[in-house]
């Protein structure tokens, strides 16, 4: 069996389990020990002349593969979930076979011009100016780097970063290796940054503001109208990490709440969360790209071919990446297949699905809904438990195959967190899960 040589018997099995998965939907899985993997696989997998395929697929089939919870299934209510539609799925198999190679024009003129045509389309739907362009890269943390990066340039006398205390984690960890300075803002009673606030911390050294179009852990949006004014005021550059929540702009119903969206310098949205795309995707967009790519565009002797053309659009040129996959394929392949409005119903089932949720946990004797619902998230509390009650809430739902759920933190309290996203999530299992919590 050669490295390089065509495969059948591979080709027949990789096709026949990925039909299988994308006919019966995704596993809830179980995550095993340590222990238990080494003694499922028995030894080392990696030799110095393999194993074959016959002992290879059965390690991955039999061990590896179930070894894991399932992102994509309607009962991972956890984190931010995943459900990736199959036309994305399958034409992100396709880019991986093809080694799509995406970082330039040269290179991959097709790729480039239909990711273009998705960035156009969310930055028409943000309500950024024609001009406004970008790129995908690999997720939310590398998109939030890359735009921060492109701020401080613009702003190297004022280099302070105002930051909501609860802007997702990725942000402080960005702002920490371009060394900007941090100052944490409080958020209102409803998890929302709001405009006062920005004014009333903005110094003559603060030059970035950062906003959540949809907060990871509540899917609070911020005042973006209300910080924009401020922004605008105060010369400051305005980035909007709308990673999960930016998604809901698809909706004609949500729309409205993303007011001021279009105001932003730059916005991430992650087409892998709310976007029914495969993981590893996140749209990166610049209301003024040409600021971008003057911070990244990177220069050597076997790059200058690159940008000969005579109107290059090269992805490199807009994030800290280089070599890339066209990860924004699969996403425009979907779109093309179904249609805009599908996205769209699809998005819109996940705010009914944690309305619903909310509906049902009021009527739980003791149960407190904390803030109303503003996307897919719901956070509530239940008298009388603590961090240790609601980590075995969550770790008996798992045991027992109902649901992944996490507790978590809000304004100091542990809470109970649920987070809908696959539109194929049942009310049946919302009832599962409730039930739990009388």
């Amino acid at each position: 069996m050669s490295l390089h040589g065509p495969d059948p018997q591979i080709a027949v099995r990789a096709s026949a389990w990925i039909e299988q998965r994308l006919r019966r939907g995704a596993p809830f899985g179980r995550t095993a020990t340590r222990h238990e993997l080494d003694g499922l696989l028995g030894g080392l997998t990696i030799t110095p002349f393999g194993h074959g395929l016959d002992e290879a697929w059965r390690r991955f089939d039999h061990v590896v593969a179930p070894a894991n919870l399932g992102l994509d299934s309607p009962r991972f209510l956890a984190f931010i979930p995943a459900a990736p539609s199959t036309a994305s799925a399958l034409m992100d198999a396709m880019v991986s076979v093809a080694t799509f190679s995406a970082e330039s024009w040269m290179e991959a003129s097709g790729s480039v011009y239909a990711e273009n045509e998705v960035l156009a389309w969310l930055a028409n739907l943000a309500g950024l100016p024609a001009c406004a362009g970008g790129c995908f890269v690999g997720g939310g943390s590398a998109g939030n780097l890359s735009a921060l990066a492109v701020a401080r340039e613009q702003n190297r006398d004022r280099r302070t970063v105002l930051v909501a205390d609860s802007a997702h984690s990725s942000v402080a960890n960005a702002l920490r290796l371009l060394d900007m300075p941090v100052r944490i803002v409080q958020t209102d009673q409803h998890g929302r940054l709001t405009g006062h606030a920005v004014a009333a911390a903005a110094d003559e050294t603060t030059g970035v503001v950062v906003a959540s179009a949809g907060s990871t852990n509540a899917g609070v949006i911020d005042e973006l109208d209300a910080i924009a004014d401020v922004c605008e005021e105060r010369d400051m550059w305005l980035h909007v990490d709308g990673a999960y929540g930016a998604a809901g702009i698809v909706s004609q119903r949500l729309r409205p709440r993303f007011n001021g969206l279009g105001r932003a310098n730059s916005l991430i949205v992650d087409p892998h969360k709310w976007l029914f795309a495969p993981l590893g995707s996140c749209a990166l967009l610049y209301r003024d790209p040409t600021l971008a790519a003057a911070v990244h565009t990177q220069h050597a002797s076997y790059l200058d071919t690159l940008h000969t053309e005579d109107e290059p659009w090269n992805p490199a040129d807009y994030a800290f990446h280089l070599t890339r996959r066209a990860a924004g394929l699969a996403l425009w392949f979907a779109l093309a297949v179904h249609g805009e409005n599908a996205h769209a119903r699809a998005v819109e089932r996940a705010v009914d699905l944690a309305d619903y949720a909310a509906r049902r946990l009021r009527e739980c004797d003791g149960v407190e809904v904390v803030i109303e619902p503003m996307l897919s998230v719901v956070l509530f509390r239940r008298s009388g438990w603590d961090a240790p009650e609601w980590s075995a809430w969550a770790n008996e739902l798992r045991a027992d195959g109902v649901a992944l759920v996490t507790p978590t933190r809000w304004q100091g309290e542990t809470v109970g967190r649920l987070v809908f996203l696959h539109p194929e999530t049942t009310t049946d299992v919302i009832d599962e899960v409730v039930s739990r919590v009388r």
